[in-house]
This record gives C-alpha cells, sequence and structure tokens, in this order.
C-alpha cells in the first residue's frame, strides 16, 4: 500500500461524525474508494472550529478511516464540514522515505529517524 497524492480532492461530511467513527460518511465514498485503489492518502476534516488529519483507506464501495494522523485528535464534526486533500508530513515522509527515492540510504534524510 502506498501513499496516493489526490490533488484538488474536497468534498463535505453527509452527515455529522463522533470522534470514534470509521467510516467515512460522504456522497462520493465510491469513487474516492475507486481513486486510492489499493494505495491509502491523508485528508483534513475542518468545520471552522478545529481541524484533524485522517488517514483515508478503499473499503470495498467505501473509505475506512484511521482517527488523529500527524499529531492532531479525534474529534466530533457536524454535517458539512469541509473535507480536503492536503499536504501532510506524513504524506511527504511517506512519498520521500520509498524505496523509488532510496532516500532511506542518505544520511540526514530523516527516514530513519
Amino acid at each position: 500500500m502506498s501513499y496516493k497524492w489526490l490533488n484538488g480532492y474536497q468534498t463535505t461530511l453527509s452527515e455529522a461524525i463522533s470522534s470514534s467513527k470509521k467510516l467515512l460518511p460522504i456522497l462520493d465514498a465510491k469513487e474516492l474508494a475507486q481513486r486510492l485503489g489499493e494505495d491509502h492518502s491523508y485528508l483534513v476534516i475542518n468545520d471552522g472550529t478545529g481541524a484533524e488529519i485522517i488517514k483515508v483507506i478503499s473499503y470495498g464501495n467505501q473509505v475506512k478511516i484511521e482517527r488523529g494522523q500527524d499529531n492532531t485528535k479525534a474529534k466530533a464534526f457536524p454535517a458539512g464540514s469541509c473535507i480536503k486533500w492536503e499536504v501532510t508530513k506524513q504524506g511527504i515522509t511517506e512519498t520521500i522515505c520509498n524505496k523509488e527515492f532510496e532516500c532511506s540510504d542518505v544520511v540526514g534524510c530523516g527516514c530513519k529517524d
């Protein structure tokens, strides 16, 4: 499973979610799941009062989420909260620290930290 860049991706929550919700309730879940395929990405949920980074993984025609990524905390969000792809620290780390870039052999790269 590799990190997938989702440049320009944006949607909204179709229903409110609790801080323990494990599936992402969005109207375009099937399309996002297909776009992810076997890969994963990180999205930001923001309701104007706070934000959370989530890891998104295809789960059939739905999208499974792992909450509180990149030192954010899982929180409840109301329906209509903005969800979008943004560059995240973890996404950059996963892009740079892979075999394709051979960064893991470079002293001071941060991939071995």
